[in-house]
């Protein structure tokens, strides 16, 4: 699910298919005979991509192809083995291999151009995600490996974030990150913030923190100052751990979906606390960004799409209330135009 519009699942029985699923009708859903390894619908329009290893060989087959015009509109063979891929935007597939990271873009005849080299923290890690900022200056690419012998269930997470200005790579721990732009007052060009969840276990203690940070701070202008939160996990979710997170630009606010589907809501500019609750007793796999309504939708284990977003009638109430916190009541009912702060 790379994007609200699509959802495109593999079929290997009783043959190969895939089956593309338009958010919009999803009771009519497209299935086409076609025998991929993995099938990628395009966030935007009706494109596929498919990757296919060539057999008794680690080169993966790249193919892009049009649907609607049943045309191909080009092919690659990469030399080693695709192990992660994703659509970043809707012109460019980021491909994740062994060693190294490379964009390829569907226009024109250019070939995949590698980026940048994979850090040593994502060694024998699985990669379980890879986004990259409204500019495409910023790369983020995240991986999950085993955790500690003592508490096996509890995987690491580990996270390389890439500046393509700089050419330069920081390692750092995080399981989920997401990206968003943000207007700081005094500065009439936006910031780029970035937003991380972790959660680790050192020294028989767990740390589960979220963090929101400026990138490229602009020279002489107001800037972001760093947030950083903690992620309270109930006493039952302790080796429980982020999966997924999106950023509603609607709201500025931080969806943090655990493995064990809880959901915690959060402010981006301020790191507060908004809300918690388990929204899915599966766990979760998979989250994409639904920006019409502000939220996200979510596809567990069991086969259920969730959408899931704040309910506008009450959250600012809720947050004057429950949450006795008057400054981001005005400030969410400001930013969202949303009914409640009133008498505030």
């Amino acid at each position: 699910m790379e994007s609200e519009k699509y959802i495109c699942v593999r079929e290997t029985a009783p043959q190969n298919s895939v089956v593309i699923i338009d958010m919009n009708m999803p009771m009519q859903p497209l299935r086409r005979p076609i025998t991929a390894d993995s099938a990628l619908m395009n966030p935007n329009s009706r494109i596929l991509a498919l990757k296919a290893q060539l057999p008794g060989t680690t080169q993966d087959h790249l193919q892009i192809f049009n649907i609607e015009l049943k045309a191909k509109i080009k092919s690659h063979q990469m030399p080693e083995q695709v192990v992660f891929w994703k659509w970043i935007s809707p012109k460019l597939l980021g491909l994740v291999t062994q060693t190294s990271v490379y964009h390829w873009s569907i226009e024109g005849e250019s070939e995949p151009v590698k980026m940048f080299e994979r850090t040593a923290n994502l060694a024998n890690n699985q990669i379980i995600n890879y986004k990259c900022d409204p500019s495409e200056k910023w790369l983020v690419l995240i991986g999950i490996a085993p955790g500690a012998p003592e508490r096996p269930q509890l995987v690491k997470g580990n996270m390389q974030l890439f500046s393509v200005d700089q050419q330069r790579s920081q390692a750092l721990e995080a399981h989920a990150a997401s990206f968003a732009q943000f207007k700081v007052p005094g500065n009439e060009n936006p910031s780029i913030l970035i937003s991380f969840a972790t959660k680790s276990f050192n020294a028989g203690q767990i740390t589960s923190k979220l963090h929101v940070i400026e990138l490229g701070a602009q020279p002489g202008k107001s800037s972001f100052s760093k947030k950083q939160a903690d992620l309270f996990f109930p006493p039952d979710f302790q080796d429980d751990f982020p999966v997924a997170m999106q950023i509603s630009h609607k709201y500025a606010l931080i969806y943090v979906i655990t493995k064990l589907g809880l959901l915690f809501v959060y402010d981006l500019e301020t790191a507060t606390a908004v809300y918690r609750n388990r929204i899915s007793p599966d766990p979760i796999f998979l989250t994409s960004e639904a920006s019409a309504v502000g939220g996200f939708y979510a596809i567990n284990r069991r086969g259920q799409v969730l959408l899931a977003t704040v309910n506008e009638a009450t959250i600012v109430p809720f947050v004057s209330g429950q949450l006795n916190n008057l400054e981001l009541a005005v400030t969410l009912a400001k930013r969202g135009n949303l009914p409640g702060a009133e008498n505030l």
